[in-house]
């Protein structure tokens, strides 16, 4: 009975109560998800990304990841695949490390997700290979992998607008 119970604790939380099961794009949701919600709750949570509360960012950024592997270990027996598409809970932790350290607004919320998605998509390198890493820890750290390179992109991006910016003023 208990083993039941933690299985689908296991399901509903690594498909986001089960939004990974709507068909065609469920890891877009998951992003898209995020990024509704960090607008919805943007003057709550937006000071979490600075400089100022660095150390709270990575302890529950850690925390959270570590729950996501936990979740998404052993999804080849829950799911019947590797890398199952129901599974969306990775999304999430890829996404939010997109904003760290970069100014939440609609743009960057936008570009972010663009970019985001972009990444965990083509997947190119490095990204692809923590896609090989076994289990739950493969699973979502490809996810943060395109996160990462989505932020530095992002992160790029910005600087380059205000020096242009800068020049035309």
């Amino acid at each position: 009975m208990i083993n039941f119970v933690i299985r689908w604790m296991k399901k509903i939380f690594s498909s986001l109560f089960f939004l990974g099961y709507i068909p065609l794009v469920p890891g877009s949701i998951a992003s898209l998800a995020v990024v509704i919600l960090l607008w919805y709750f943007q003057g709550d949570i937006a000071r979490y990304f600075t400089v100022d509360y660095i150390q709270h960012f990575w302890l529950g950024y850690i925390l959270f990841v570590a729950i996501c592997i936990l979740l998404t270990n052993n999804a080849k027996q829950l799911f019947n695949a590797d890398d199952p598409k129901q599974i969306i809970i990775d999304e999430c932790a890829g996404q939010i490390i997109t904003f760290f350290l970069i100014p939440i607004n609609m743009k960057t919320l936008i570009l972010g997700f663009i970019l985001f998605r972009f990444f965990d998509i083509v997947k190119p390198f490095p990204v692809y290979k923590f896609e090989e890493i076994e289990g739950g820890t493969g699973i979502v750290m490809d996810d943060v992998a395109a996160g990462v390179m989505a932020n530095i992109s992002l992160y790029i991006i910005l600087w380059v607008y205000h020096v242009v910016n800068a020049r035309l003023i």
